[in-house]
């Protein structure tokens, strides 16, 4: 009787084997296939000329960004966007892709808000070029000097972090200042014309505000910030097309790379651009540093810089500071 039964169930055993087989083979043909990223055609990223911007300036002279990518099939255009919550707002709404000259404290606090972006590569580093500047009039001598008055400062960026530090450096609170929260462009003439006490200048307004005998320089940022500003990308963006972030940094290295080697050349480029002498450009250039590198140094610091705004309240507390760093900072590119 048993043996009677043993082909059919071989055969019962072998049918459900093939059934199995086929509905995997169902379901595997009828899974969504991958989405590959459409081919880039277009590329926007925005850019600032001042403090003094190297890469910007010389890449505005000479196209070369137009030219290269165009090569490609891909429409690259230039936005001015000066302020870092503006660059922000375009990475937010897709207008831009890239965004060069981020401060770091912009980047940081954007980071923890929620905003998905990503520096893919370092800018330059200034504190030599950012000061607080007081009324010649007031004759400010230290920090002190300027308890209870106004300073003018473009509010959650490196200008803030700077003076919270300089008056904790001085024992006194940021309730022991009136701050003003102003544009560098619109502090300056505000300073010169006595609507404010004092402001937080990056050059080149710092130096002709106290060139100009209406501004004394009160502090410089050395030893307080590092004055940082970054590449940063939308992350998406990042993600899906590397490549042309990749060669984005390259043709970005070249413009540095060609200043270096052409500064007379590159004076008067900036002097036509900034509305300043060459010989003016000439002066303030050694105050900046232009880089695209990101070391274990400049990591350390941005978490020392993301405790201090959380320390503030800039960042809720919630919110582990050393991972939003590791989470802002990619190099792979």
């Amino acid at each position: 009787m048993l043996k009677r039964k043993t082909p059919f169930i071989y055969l019962l055993c072998l049918f459900l084997l093939l059934l199995g087989t086929q509905g995997c083979s169902t379901v595997k043909q009828g899974q969504p296939e991958e989405k590959k990223p459409q081919a880039l055609t277009q590329l926007n990223a925005s850019y600032s000329t001042r403090p003094i911007n190297v890469p910007a300036i010389v890449a505005l002279d000479q196209h070369n960004f137009e030219k290269d990518f165009q090569g490609e099939g891909i429409d690259f255009k230039w936005t001015e966007i000066a302020a870092g919550p503006a660059q922000l707002e375009a990475l937010a709404s897709k207008s831009i892709d890239i965004s060069t000259s981020m401060n770091y404290v912009s980047a940081l606090l954007a980071k923890a808000n929620g905003n998905d972006i990503k520096v893919v590569a370092g800018y330059s580093q200034f504190p030599k070029g950012i000061a607080i500047v007081a009324q010649t009039e007031l004759n400010v001598k230290t920090l002190a000097d300027l308890k209870g008055k106004k300073i003018a400062l473009q509010k959650g960026t490196m200008l803030h972090e700077f003076l919270i530090k300089a008056l904790k450096k001085e024992n006194l609170s940021p309730g022991d200042v009136e701050m003003v929260a102003m544009e560098s462009v619109d502090a300056a003439p505000a300073l010169m014309g006595g609507q404010i006490d004092a402001a937080i200048l990056p050059d080149p307004l710092l130096t002709k505000v106290v060139s100009s005998g209406k501004g004394t320089l009160v502090l410089n940022a050395e030893g307080l910030i590092t004055g940082q500003t970054f590449i940063v990308a939308r992350a998406d963006f990042a993600l899906e097309h590397p490549e042309a972030v990749k060669r984005f940094i390259q043709l970005h290295e070249e413009s540095i790379h060609w200043a270096e080697q052409n500064k007379e050349q590159f004076y008067s480029v900036a002097g036509e651009q900034l509305k300043l002498e060459p010989k003016a450009v000439a002066a303030l250039y050694p105050k900046f540093m232009f880089s695209t590198e990101i070391n274990s140094e400049m990591i350390h610091e941005l978490k020392l810089s993301a405790q201090f705004l959380q320390e503030n309240g800039f960042i809720k507390s919630t919110i582990n500071t050393d991972q939003l760093v590791d989470d802002l900072v990619g190099t792979s590119h």
